[in-house]
């Protein structure tokens, strides 16, 4: 079992729950206005701001882990291609996940 931690911008939620609806991706636990700073710089420090940050935890089988990984990897490719200048507010981390209780 793996733990995907997905972190993105506001404003790629749809995108985001599209893509995992996709890959059948239905237990998760959602974080909403998460604050920091790295590569796409700062976020904005209140809800529902496009400049807010969501972040993702799913624990799920291995296979699908890197399946959903292929799909954003894919997701974050095409947005290049449209959006060369701009970095994407996305990031997807994975970890071993054993679940023991």
């Amino acid at each position: 079992m793996k733990m995907l931690l997905i972190v993105f911008r506001e404003l790629l939620a749809e995108q985001v729950h599209t893509l995992m609806k996709e890959h059948d991706i239905t237990a998760f636990t959602e974080f909403h206005n998460v604050s920091g700073t790295g590569e796409t710089g700062p976020t904005v420090q209140f809800s529902l701001s496009a400049g807010a940050n969501r972040m993702i935890l799913a624990a799920i089988p291995e296979s699908a882990a890197y399946r959903l990984i292929e799909g954003f990897t894919k997701f974050r490719a095409d947005h290049l291609r449209h959006h060369a200048e701009d970095p994407v507010p996305l990031h997807v981390f994975i970890m071993p996940c054993e679940q023991v209780v």
